[in-house]
């Protein structure tokens, strides 16, 4: 085995014969052009199989054909988090051989060195995870060719001969990890063309029947710098999106192959909003990079911030500096080669760049409501009405196929997917819909605001039991809508992808305004002034969290540490220690602090801000921050986990507490539930309880509920019907009580702290602290609960 040995002068030509084997003839049209087929009807047979399989086959040979020498096979991409392509070259072939074998179409391995080798790639936690691994594993590239072409056969052969392709194929049938196969190769498709476009231009060169470009302009505008309405759109109104309610889930008989987290089935209620008409154009996103955004923190999040720093991004990873430093003189980058700037060509970026956009917008516009990212429903709700009833079809409703472009070559024909044209397209380029969004699928992926997270019924497929749950972690960034090379599943209205915020794809993204009621609703916990306090209320010792001068002379009340006090009593009253979920978990300490004594801890928090710092602290052990000291002065500080910790116990998820089904949609009952100064700052905080109550879906019998509120009831936050106060302390527990059947109130306190705002000025809070313990509910269990053995500590 070796490396990049190959010399350069190895043409990939010199092998042509072997490269092109497998691929058929009737996939191409007169021009010589390589099309995607629409997506696989699994009611196609035998001929409808073979017929996919080949032209899945035929456009992975047709991408890799750009690769000009044996050598750039072996040539990783720039950042170093990844695999070299000969890796992605050779994997979806292993994955047919693999999955034949899980599912026993097959009794033994293809080539079981070459399958353990090329089985999994590389998801880097960070940015920073540089995958420095043994460059010198991968085979010869005549050994991954008959290696393909082994794999090729046999499954070609097996949809000829083998039973379980005489009829129609459903997910629990053997034929459906060959349909896996074919989607998972898809992907790889797209995947890899994003790896080709990051190699340097030299080394590649455009198919020969690669599809054409929708346009391409050859020549640039007068000095580089575009102008609104002769190089891209001159406006991308908002448009308005009534409320309305999206369902989400793919039928289980749907005639499609479908990945796990399609299925299941979700309603959500989408408020009101507006969305931009375009997607983002290369020409919009030139006054962000012209006006300094990639250099001013403030429009970044913590993360994204870190992430530019270490990669010193200046402009958009595609974009090519064609003059000096400071110009602002640019090509584009397109899969293949370096071509003039398209200005109104949808810009490539990851979800960092996106949101530090949004941001650069909603200041310098001085926006009412803010800029943002799509969530997932609102994405759903961009497309044409009647594509929400795809969710109601049936075998007697087969009509509703048609809904799905890319079930049939000609609803599509809207659509930059399945690889109509062989790059992006101006974002004005496809007709706007009836809701009047253009591309609300294809052209490129869009970010969403949303951490990937399964549906409610969710299953894992025996197939592929890792598909998605690890990346039900909260660190991976949801797109949504396909791209111009996205094909088969990933084209369709089903599709529900993920990658990590730092990730590039072909993925651009849409702007979103919610109305101005929800928006201040929702940015309440937003601003960096309350991240930079709460990670002092958090992290700060006493000593960094009071001014000492001004203490010595006239004192401060006896406090104390609430975060590490609250989780201590978690630990005290917990019987078991094996999982712990902090809801409301802020910037994260408190959770942190459980991981001492419990295996697994979850930390939900509705503000993405919050969550975002908590997972830097994970992911990094530290986070600088600044204290106010007064006025325009601060102090640069840092917050630390504790070295002692193990980080890597504790996961982070953006959720709401009162829908925790949506937040975590696979259940996995806890053995304590720490709410810390949540309860008063919530909607409906008794559906919050309730949902503790009922079943053992989220704490365990014999689990351990520890509340602490300062009841701080305020209609800015809880309609004053659902507040659960009373004039006394007593009056607030009866409340409680009335709703947590089933549950014994074993300890009650009173709680000060305090939060500084500032050198002269801090808020001094008595939080009531009660710990429930929840027991059976049935009979004289429930006279139990109702009286309620308690010990005091003051």
């Amino acid at each position: 085995m070796q490396s990049s040995s190959n010399s350069a002068s190895d043409s990939i030509s010199e092998t042509d014969s072997d490269f092109n084997k497998g691929k058929i003839q009737s996939d191409r049209r007169s021009d010589n052009i390589l099309n995607s087929m629409p997506l696989l009807h699994l009611g196609a047979g035998r001929k409808g199989f073979l017929e996919y399989f080949e032209n899945t086959w035929s456009l992975t040979e047709m991408l890799f054909s750009c690769l000009r020498s044996k050598e750039a096979f072996f040539l990783r991409p720039y950042h170093k988090t990844r695999h070299p392509l000969i890796f992605y070259y050779a994997h979806p072939a292993c994955f047919y051989a693999n999955k034949l074998l899980v599912s026993g179409l097959i009794n033994e391995p293809v080539n079981q060195a070459l399958e353990l080798l090329f089985e999994t790639g590389v998801d880097e936690m960070n940015w920073d995870d540089l995958h420095e691994g043994d460059q010198n594993i991968w085979p010869e590239m005549d050994e991954v060719i008959e290696y393909r072409q082994q794999v090729h056969d046999l499954v070609h052969d097996l949809i000829q001969t083998h039973p379980c392709f005489d009829g129609p194929v459903t997910m629990d049938s053997q034929a459906w990890s060959v349909a896996m196969a074919f989607e998972h190769e898809r992907i790889h498709l797209e995947t890899s063309s994003v790896l080709i476009r990051e190699l340097p231009a030299e080394t590649i060169q455009t198919p020969d029947s690669w599809p054409d470009f929708f346009r391409l302009k050859t020549e640039s505008g007068d000095g580089n710098t575009p102008t609104a309405g002769v190089d891209y759109p001159g406006e991308n109104p908002m448009i308005e999106v009534a409320a309305c309610t999206m369902n989400l889930g793919k039928p289980e008989k749907w005639p499609s192959f479908g990945w796990d987290n399609e299925y299941g089935s979700d309603k959500r209620l989408v408020q009101p909003f507006k969305a931009s008409q375009f997607l983002v154009s290369n020409g919009e996103f030139y006054r962000f990079v012209a006006e300094g955004g990639y250099e001013k923190e403030g429009y970044w999040s913590r993360s994204g911030w870190g992430w530019r720093q270490f990669r010193n991004i200046k402009w958009p990873t595609f974009w090519v500096q064609d003059g000096p430093s400071g110009s602002h003189r640019y090509k584009l980058r397109t899969t293949f080669s370096v071509e003039e700037m398209q200005w109104d060509w949808p810009v490539i970026v990851n979800f960092y760049e996106a949101r530090a956009y949004c941001q650069w917008l909603s200041e310098s516009t001085a926006a009412e409501v803010p800029f943002r990212l799509l969530q997932e429903a609102e994405h759903l709700a961009l497309r044409e009405p009647e594509t929400g009833e795809a969710v109601n079809w049936s075998e007697q409703k087969s009509e509703l196929l048609n809904l799905d472009p890319v079930m049939d070559e000609h609803s599509g024909k809207n659509f930059n997917l399945n690889l109509r044209f062989g790059a992006e397209c101006p974002v004005n380029a496809m007709p706007g819909n009836s809701r009047g969004f253009h591309d609300a699928m294809g052209n490129v992926w869009q970010w969403c605001d949303e951490s990937f997270r399964a549906l409610p019924g969710f299953r894992i497929h025996p197939y592929y039991t890792d598909f998605s749950t690890p990346c039900f972690d909260g660190e991976h960034q949801m797109l949504l809508g396909g791209s111009f090379i996205s094909t088969g599943d990933e084209a369709s209205i089903w599709a529900r992808f993920h990658f990590r915020p730092h990730f590039f794809q072909h993925a651009g993204f849409r702007l979103a305004q919610s109305n101005v009621e929800h928006a201040k609703a929702a940015n309440k916990y937003e601003t960096s002034e309350l991240v930079d306090q709460y990670l002092l209320f958090h992290y700060g010792s006493p000593q960094e969290q009071r001014d000492h001068a001004i203490s010595s002379r006239v004192g401060h009340p006896d406090t104390v540490d609430f975060v590490l006090h609250t989780a201590d009593l978690a630990n005290r009253f917990a019987g078991n220690k094996a999982s712990a979920l902090d809801l409301g978990c802020a910037v994260g300490r408190s959770s942190f602090e459980l991981a001492r004594n419990f295996n697994e801890v979850t930390g939900v928090d509705f503000s993405s801000s919050f969550i975002e710092s908590a997972r830097q602290l994970k992911s990094q052990g530290q986070v600088p921050y600044q204290r106010i000291e007064t006025g325009r002065y601060f102090t640069g500080m840092m917050a630390s986990v504790p070295a002692q910790i193990d980080r890597s116990k504790v996961r982070f998820v953006e959720g709401d507490a009162c829908k925790l089904d949506d937040a975590l949609p696979v259940k996995s009952p806890f053995d304590v539930i720490l709410l810390a100064n949540l309860l008063c700052r919530l909607p409906d905080p008794a559906a919050c309880l309730r949902q503790f109550v009922d079943t053992e879906s989220w704490l365990k019998k014999g689990g351990v509920l520890v509340i602490a509120s300062p009841n701080t009831w305020s209609e800015n936050y809880t309609p004053q019907q659902k507040y659960l106060d009373g004039l006394g302390s007593e009056d607030t527990i009866a409340q409680l009580r009335s709703v947590l059947h089933g549950f014994e109130l074993v300890y009650e306190e009173d709680c000060p702290f305090m939060i500084r705002e500032h050198r002269r000025k801090y808020e001094y809070i008595i939080s009531q602290v009660t710990v429930w313990k929840k027991i059976a509910i049935q009979g004289a269990d429930l006279s139990a609960a109702a009286g309620g053995v308690i010990s005091t500590d003051q």
